[in-house]
């Protein structure tokens, strides 16, 4: 190969890695704004009787949507971040860390989720949407420690395997918030 292909190589292959992360956060499964009407009702407030054996009543539909929303903010920050930090040609050094939080964010938001008395309606697509994130955590713990663009690069898709887009689809719908948009992020 001549050093002219080479060179037309590198700029290919950058507007791939671009690609891959850009395609990464646009399907991740998260968050946007409000819209439509709600297919989630509100939760009737349980007597002191009933909480105080079952535990804290499940949240409204509003007050869900505002809990998913700051709960999957820091990580949808942190993979907007990761892929301006690819697409601007950063040093590996940058991308590893860059990638290392949006392991910690995923971390987190995965507790959070679990942690989270939703309304009846999310449960079932939040417990997917957890699942798929704990599928995607080690890919991004790996990616973290790659030493090089296309290490780490394999290991973002990997971990977009396991975006849970379906689940966080259903789970916007469901609390009447719009489709995602990574400039609410960036």
């Amino acid at each position: 190969m001549t050093m002219d292909g080479i060179v037309r190589l590198v700029p290919i292959r950058t507007f791939l890695t671009a690609l891959a992360v850009a395609g990464l956060v646009a399907v991740s499964g998260c968050s946007s704004g409000p819209a439509g009407d709600s297919a989630v009702t509100q939760t009737a407030v349980a007597s002191p009787t009933q909480r105080a054996t079952s535990g804290p009543a499940p949240m409204t539909a509003k007050q869900a949507a505002v809990r998913y929303l700051a709960i999957v903010k820091p990580y949808n920050v942190a993979l907007e971040s990761l892929e301006q930090a690819v697409n601007g040609g950063q040093p590996i050094a940058t991308l590893r860390t860059s990638a290392a939080k949006v392991a910690a964010a995923n971390k987190t938001q995965i507790s959070r989720l679990a942690n989270t008395k939703w309304p009846a309606a999310v449960r079932t697509p939040i417990k997917e949407l957890r699942a798929e994130s704990l599928k995607a955590q080690p890919y991004w713990l790996e990616a973290a420690k790659a030493q090089t663009q296309d290490a780490l690069i394999q290991q973002v898709l990997k971990a977009a395997r396991h975006n849970g887009a379906d689940a966080g689809n259903t789970i916007r719908r469901l609390l009447d918030l719009g489709k995602y948009d990574e400039s609410d992020y960036s």
